[in-house]
């Protein structure tokens, strides 16, 4: 990930965010978040040139409504991938797709999600992934303390995934680093000039990925394994495309990687910042309810789009197609307000992330893997750096 240019802490603390965009690597984002959906729950704001909603009723309206689309209208793909692999991945995506070709597939993948089971054996995989991962960041990063644990929260996440789906350990850093380039080339695809080498890595990537899943899916995972399990699953359901089932296993991995290593790595700054004197205990207990904490008061995902597919009346307002919508899901309920069994930043409506509970498992293992390692929480709690991304909140460690 690139590194943010960041004020001094003393001048951040001062400065309001400019805009919600702002925000995501603001220091302390959730007073401006508030404010913003009492004041402005549903407006327009001209310095980003989209609507903005802010509010808990405008973020549910707009993440229901049947004229608003994942991608905009016409433009399922990014034009900077559109002509290469990385762009049939994409556009292949249930998340990115609206209709039939979302409901098609996310009620079955959700199901097949919902038979992970964190039990003994799961959590002892787990953990030897989290160890894998760390062993893997020493040797990227070397004796830096900080460097090494900005590296361990993106491939923490990454490996742990791997290894409850079923994916051989030998190949958890090679699908790790591809990982980390499809991502890398999605977000660049964003950038009004998006660099060509990072693109053609991304199309590499999205190549060896998708080989790699289908793969998975027909010997290359040990048979008692939900790779397996679910290959065999969709071989009696003829509603099942194998080609869409493989593009949709490689997408758990990307979403995996920005939204769990925000998870890690924000549970880690709250418990500096939060018991900056007495080191917590190496208990997955401390690290759960880290997490859990983290998902309500400092959530990683913050904002999501939508796009009007159609002209419609969203929130008592016009709008016409085209338009865009920035919902920002950070705000809703601003530092905590939510009860626990709401969870914003995995969405809400039919786009719903079906992974909030593997997600966070595998973030509190990754986060009683650094406390058991020792570190020197005291020395973190005065961050106040983030990763450079206009949608997700990732602490970073290393100035």
């Amino acid at each position: 990930m690139s590194v943010a240019t960041v004020d001094s802490p003393s001048t951040q603390r001062t400065l309001r965010p400019a805009n919600p965009l702002d925000a995501v690597v603001h220091p302390d984002p959730y007073p401006y978040y508030a404010s913003l959906a009492a004041r402005r729950p549903f407006d327009f704001d001209a310095s980003l040139g989209m609507w903005v909603a802010a509010g808990p009723q405008a973020a549910a309206e707009v993440l229901r409504h049947a004229a608003c689309g994942v991608r905009p209208a016409g433009a399922r793909v990014p034009t900077a991938l559109a002509s290469g692999p990385a762009g049939d991945w994409f556009g292949a995506l249930m998340r990115m797709n609206d209709g039939t070709a979302h409901a098609a597939i996310k009620p079955w993948l959700k199901a097949q999600l919902a038979t992970l089971r964190a039990d003994r054996d799961t959590l002892a995989r787990l953990r030897d992934a989290s160890q894998a991962a760390c062993a893997d960041a020493y040797l990227a990063c070397g004796e830096t303390p900080a460097a090494r644990l900005d590296d361990f929260v993106f491939r923490q996440p990454i490996y742990g995934l791997a290894a409850w789906l079923g994916v051989p350990p030998a190949q958890w850093t090679e699908v790790y680093e591809d990982v980390h380039r499809l991502v890398a080339a999605m977000a660049e695809s964003a950038r009004s000039t998006p660099r060509a080498d990072e693109i053609k890595s991304g199309h590499r990537a999205a190549t060896a990925l998708r080989s790699r899943a289908a793969r998975w899916l027909d010997t290359g995972a040990a048979s008692v394994t939900w790779l397996r399990d679910t290959a065999r699953c969709a071989a009696r359901d003829d509603s099942i495309d194998f080609g869409e089932l493989t593009t949709n296993v490689v997408g758990l991995f990307t979403q995996t990687h920005d939204a769990c290593a925000g998870l890690v790595a924000n549970s880690v700054r709250r418990l500096a910042r939060h018991a900056p004197t007495t080191p917590a205990p190496a208990d997955l207990a401390v690290a759960t309810k880290a997490v859990s904490d983290v998902i309500r008061m400092d959530p990683p995902v913050q904002n999501t789009r939508r796009f009007l597919h159609m002209p419609a009346v969203v929130c008592e307002r016009e709008l016409a197609r085209g338009d865009a919508i920035l919902v920002v899901l950070a705000s809703v309920s601003s530092g905590g307000a939510s009860p626990d069994d709401v969870a914003w930043t995995f969405g809400h409506g039919p786009h719903t992330c079906p992974g909030r509970s593997p997600a966070s498992t595998i973030a509190a293992v990754g986060v009683h893997a650094i406390l058991d390692s020792g570190v020197d929480l005291s020395s973190l709690a005065s961050g106040t750096a983030y990763h450079p991304l206009g949608n997700v909140r990732i602490a970073r460690f290393c100035a």
